[in-house]
């Protein structure tokens, strides 16, 4: 079924090129091509829901609640970080970690919430996480511009917002 799915994006996708290049416009087989690409990419889609989201690893973020334990987990990882002295030699690989094992496969699962929860939900979690997100990565920044002290400010800023969104969380989830 992928390969059909791929099959209908990549034609739909050659048929509009072609026939929308020309002047005048074909528009039939452009509108025809339109429509086989769409359908494509809704298949392709589909079929990566179903096969659920991220890697198939074991590691992986595979629900509602394994996103919130992931949530808490980079919160905590935050501010152990946060706490650690001023100019601590190995924080930048510590961050390293942080923001490549743990935030990258969160905000990878952050749909589960919209999908349980809406929007406005998401929102209350995921905007002050995408505040924290920002400071997480201002202290990887300023690490590699050797200004320890910036780092540990951002690190305490993002461990602020990533609290916030943890009591964001919806009271159901």
């Amino acid at each position: 079924m992928t390969a059909i799915a791929w099959i209908l994006f990549i034609a739909g996708t050659l048929l509009a090129t072609a026939t929308g290049a020309h002047d005048p416009p074909m528009w039939v087989p452009f509108g025809g091509g339109i429509t086989l690409a769409v359908v494509g990419a809704m298949l392709l889609r589909r079929l990566h829901a179903a096969n659920g989201t991220g890697s198939d690893d074991d590691a992986g973020i595979r629900d509602l609640s394994g996103l919130q334990a992931a949530l808490h987990d980079v919160t905590a990882h935050t501010a152990a970080l946060a706490a650690l002295p001023v100019g601590q030699p190995d924080l930048r690989e510590k961050l390293d970690a942080l923001l490549l094992d743990r935030l990258l496969p969160l905000i990878e699962a952050r749909g589960f919430l919209a999908n349980a929860h809406g929007v406005e939900a998401y929102a209350k979690v995921f905007t002050p996480f995408a505040s924290g997100e920002r400071c997480l990565n201002r202290a990887w920044s300023a690490l590699a511009d050797e200004n320890p002290a910036e780092a540990q400010a951002q690190l305490l800023r993002a461990q602020q917002h990533l609290e916030a969104a943890e009591k964001g969380w919806p009271a159901s989830g």
